[in-house]
């Protein structure tokens, strides 16, 4: 047995926020569709897109 210890920024959630801002497009969502993750991914890349301005690279 593995006591591997998750973080906030292994969530789907924080993931998908983190990619629309650092500009990456929706497509690369990690999760297969229909999933509850990619389901969350694809709810926080949207936020983000609301509530934060892409970052410039």
């Amino acid at each position: 047995m593995t006591n591997v210890q998750a973080t906030a920024s292994d969530s789907p959630f924080i993931q998908g926020r983190n990619a629309r801002l650092y500009g990456k497009p929706a497509s690369e969502c990690p999760y297969p569709e229909g999933s509850e993750e990619h389901a969350g991914w694809m709810q926080a890349y949207e936020e983000a897109a609301v509530s934060d301005p892409p970052e410039k690279p």
